[in-house]
């Protein structure tokens, strides 16, 4: 049975505020509304969410707004997305709640991220979906964790997952505080190669 690499490739979505939405779950204010989207308001911040016209194109059930902790994860996400851009991946699609990167080098990177970060189960069920492609492309797994927690026993027994670099946590989640509040992204494009 043949099974498709990315379940969401991004390609097909790109460039169009609604797929970008659909892709992510939730857009930043400052890439501006548009037919499909609308204002969504949460205790941590505003974005734009699917409509219930823009949900129609996408989903069976029309009727649905991201939870609070679903938002921000989203959010979060894209933040990563701007932040890796920013360093020269190029985002590739995604498989469930993992993104799919291509590094400068190369190389795929899947990254597991989520607002809080990942628990030691967590992360080897969200490893356990994804392992096939990551052992297939000769790549590697980036996740997110809880901080505190110890993560030994499965980095040990799995040599192709790492937790992904502070600096890289810390800038994403202050991107996405600022994309929270509307701001625009400024992030300094790094040098590569």
């Amino acid at each position: 049975m043949a099974r498709r690499f990315l379940a969401l490739d991004f390609r097909e979505y790109e460039g169009d505020p609604a797929k970008e939405a659909r892709f992510f779950g939730v857009l930043p204010l400052y890439r501006g509304g548009g037919a499909g989207l609308c204002e969504e308001k949460y205790l941590w911040g505003t974005v734009f969410v699917l409509s219930r016209e823009g949900r129609k194109k996408f989903f069976r059930f029309a009727h649905y707004t991201p939870s609070s902790q679903a938002a921000r994860t989203a959010l979060f996400r894209y933040a990563f997305y701007e932040v890796l851009k920013s360093r020269g991946y190029r985002l590739k699609g995604r498989i469930g709640e993992v993104l799919v990167f291509v590094s400068p080098e190369g190389r795929t990177v899947f990254l597991a991220a989520k607002w809080g970060g990942y628990t030691p189960a967590g992360v080897r069920r969200v490893f356990a979906t994804v392992s096939p492609y990551v052992y297939q492309t000769g790549g590697k797994f980036w996740f997110v964790p809880v901080k505190g927690r110890r993560y030994g026993r499965f980095l040990k027994s799995h040599p192709v997952a790492e937790v992904i670099p502070v600096e890289l946590v810390e800038e994403a989640e202050g991107l996405s505080e600022a994309l929270a509040r509307g701001e625009a992204p400024r992030l300094a494009v790094r040098e590569t190669g």
